[in-house]
């Protein structure tokens, strides 16, 4: 039924205009929900974003063939895996940086680093000292 100028609502016009506002009221409360979900989430994933993803990302099995060279002074095979170890270290950065300090990304890769002059210079002591270190690091990574 239609009066001039003015438009009859029925009642099933009625309930969409409730579903629509009740569905404008769910999302208003749904995303922030879940955008919060999802940063909690990034934010608690480091211990397991730094465990390997594929083969070209195990630092710790690298760090533990470096020792193991190391010890054998095996210095070329030391050479290769603190390269590829450096290369891991990176993908795996790319993946926790918004879930760990930045202080322990900065104190790890320094640790490659140092691992990586003393190969060059063949302190096996040095080296040592430094892999250990890594060790700890490591443990304490997304803690």
């Amino acid at each position: 039924m239609l009066v001039k100028n003015q438009i009859l609502v029925t009642t099933r016009d009625h309930f969409n205009i409730f579903e629509v506002k009740t569905l404008k009221k769910f999302l208003l409360y749904l995303i922030p929900l879940l955008t919060l979900a999802l940063f909690i989430f990034i934010m608690n994933s480091g211990s397991l974003l730094k465990k390997p993803l594929g083969n070209d990302d195990r630092l710790y099995e690298a760090v533990q063939r470096i020792e193991s060279d190391v010890k054998e002074k095996n210095w070329d095979k030391a050479s290769k895996n603190i390269n590829y170890a450096e290369n891991a270290w990176k993908k795996i950065v790319r993946r926790i940086q918004f879930s760990v300090e930045k202080e322990y990304i900065i104190q790890i890769s320094g640790t490659l680093s140092r691992i990586k002059g003393g190969i060059e210079v063949k302190d096996d002591k040095a080296i040592m000292e430094e892999i250990y270190y890594f060790y700890e690091l490591w443990d304490k990574l997304a803690k």
